[in-house]
């Protein structure tokens, strides 16, 4: 069943920022000049929110899902000595001690062992299987008085962005005990990304549908499109991920091509009125059978058997990889490298087509990255929303100049994103890159002037700008020397960004939302993990042609005896409620 995708509160997008993208933007004046930057007494100034931080000195155990060792820190600085740590000790009298700062495998072991042992921090972010977990089992605060206490204006205005549907989609048992991280639609990973220049060299056009997909896989392939005379290029760059969103070389836009989808959050109603999880439904089923014949001509990356996301990235960055699958945010990383390694390299983002022809419907959902939580025994709730309310204030503001988020965001100088080293920062959960994407574009349309647009918004603009006059937006390359512009100019450039498609799949009503979202049921916490290793298994197994497309019949009845009918039972029990 299609839903019209989450209507975007624009005035709030505006005023709030993508920390995640890494960029913070300056503040601009209705007056007709460019941002300014602050005096020194500005930036020293402690927001109102942070009234009360003259409190007693704390101490305060946390866990993050962070490596050190990915992290970049100026000379001299780390995790326990950089300008967010030193500023929660300094101005909110909070002492971060991090009893778990791992990430990946790391991270989920030593979580589920403090969890086993009862040796929780006081402050957690929790996936959520665990918060559930934990908040069934008397573990967690509950949080609304504490945040209807405590919550700076802007920090409500961000985690209600969305109408309140995720903080409700948080609660258990009808409580909330936690802040949960993520998006009210997370924006789909089914971007088409094409090597353009690779397109032009062997004449070759945007695909209108898979059947042209595949004729660009097998140019890529076989054609050397690089010129080095050898048999070096892929077709289709293809990863091991098969059951989760991916940034590199994920199936789900093949799926969707198919009228499927592979990605583990997503339960859609079927003609009869029934749930159907749709990893189970025909469509998946045609899209795997299609994979396997393009694999079996040498059409896909031979070993994606045991390549993971980051092999396909690494492989676009070498100029191995010039078609496949993913994300928004490709010129963020190993799409920049793959330019700054070939200042040659030019970039093409299309929606999925679909096996018929045109743009194939996309899939999304209610995105729970992880749940900020407290432990109950914590004599300091508000804590958490003291950090929250901070990081907000220097991140999210829109009173944020080029010189404040200088300090607080990215360094000019350095490139180094600075909210990485954040605690408890919080995004606004509907997605507001389209607000930016919108309100540039109406800039270079001639219907806003760039003193209109808002904080980050305006910081993208100058880039993309640079970008668009020097005429990249015509090859899809960038200029070596100024990659950010490429960075910010792929996301959010009007008529090309990946940004602008996300807008016309909305606008078009091309997303199909999934009935399912949530904390898990109980067969979930139980059973998920198998049918989801199960599910990866079999659809590598029937790509790679071990295992004949029949398999995926089997894989079906075995998922659903396996807990996939009794999760189906439950979730719709749940939405009838």
């Amino acid at each position: 069943m299609k839903k019209k995708a989450l209507s975007l509160l624009l005035a709030t997008a505006m005023c709030l920022s993508l920390a995640a993208c890494g960029t913070k933007s300056a503040g601009v004046s209705g007056e007709q000049e460019s941002p300014a930057s602050t005096t020194e007494a500005e930036e020293s100034k402690v927001p109102e929110s942070e009234a009360g931080s003259g409190d007693e000195p704390i101490t305060v155990s946390v866990i993050k899902n962070q490596n050190p060792a990915t992290v970049t820190y100026a000379d001299g600085e780390s995790e326990t000595n950089n300008v967010y740590y030193n500023a929660y000790r300094d101005e909110l009298g909070i002492t971060l001690n991090y009893q778990i700062c791992a990430t990946g495998d790391e991270y989920t072991q030593k979580l589920t062992m403090a969890i086993a042992s009862d040796d929780l921090p006081d402050l957690m972010y929790l996936p959520i299987d665990q918060y559930t977990q934990l908040a069934k089992a008397g573990k967690l605060w509950a949080l609304e008085d504490i945040i209807d206490q405590y919550a700076s204006e802007l920090t409500l205005k961000n985690i209600q962005s969305d109408g309140g549907t995720m903080l409700d989609a948080a609660k258990v048992d009808g409580v909330l005990y936690g802040i949960p991280v993520g998006n009210a639609q997370r924006i789909p990973s089914q971007f088409l990304w094409i090597r353009k220049d690779w397109m032009d060299k062997l004449g070759l056009s945007a695909p209108e549908n898979f059947d042209d997909v595949v004729e660009i896989a097998r140019a890529f392939k076989n054609d050397d499109p690089d010129g080095n005379g050898a048999d070096d290029t892929w077709g289709l760059g293809l990863s091991n991920v098969m059951s989760d969103v991916c940034g590199y070389g994920t199936i789900e836009g093949v799926a969707n091509a198919f009228g499927g989808s592979v990605l583990n959050q997503n339960w859609v109603k079927g003609e009869n009125g029934d749930l159907v999880y749709m990893a189970t439904s025909q469509g998946t089923r045609d899209a795997l059978e299609k994979l396997a014949e393009m694999y079996a001509e040498g059409l896909i990356n031979s070993e994606f058997g045991v390549t993971d996301e980051t092999g396909v990235g690494e492989a676009v960055a070498a100029g191995r990889c010039g078609l496949f699958y993913g994300g928004d945010g490709i010129s963020w990383s190993y799409g920049r490298d793959s330019i700054a390694n070939n200042p040659e390299c030019g970039w093409l983002c299309v929606n999925a087509p679909s096996a018929q022809g045109g743009v194939a419907d996309a899939y999304s959902f209610m995105e729970f990255q992880y749940i900020y939580a407290v432990n109950k025994n914590f004599e300091h709730p508000e804590a958490l929303i003291k950090l929250v309310n901070f990081n907000n204030d220097r991140i999210n503001s829109p009173d944020a100049t080029l010189d404040s988020l200088a300090q607080w965001g990215v360094n000019p100088t350095t490139g180094i994103n600075q909210a990485d080293y954040t605690y408890g920062l919080i995004d606004p959960y509907l997605n507001k890159a389209i607000g930016y994407n919108t309100t540039i574009g109406q800039v270079f349309a001639g219907e806003l002037t760039p003193e209109e647009l808002m904080p980050e918004a305006y910081r993208y603009y100058e880039g993309i700008k640079r970008y668009v006059d020097e005429g990249w937006d015509k090859t899809g390359g960038a200029n070596p020397d100024d990659l950010t512009a490429f960075q910010y100019a792929m996301c959010w450039g009007p008529q090309f960004g990946s940004w602008t498609r996300y807008s016309e799949l909305r606008d078009a009503d091309k997303i199909v939302m999934s009935e399912y979202y949530g904390a898990p049921t109980q067969t979930m916490i139980r059973s998920w993990s198998t049918l989801e290793a199960l599910q990866d298994e079999t659809f590598v197994k029937i790509i790679s042609g071990s295992q004949p497309i029949e398999a995926f019949d089997e894989f079906v009845e075995q998922w659903k005896s396996q807990g996939g009918d009794t999760i189906a039972q439950e979730l719709a029990e749940r939405t009838a409620e």
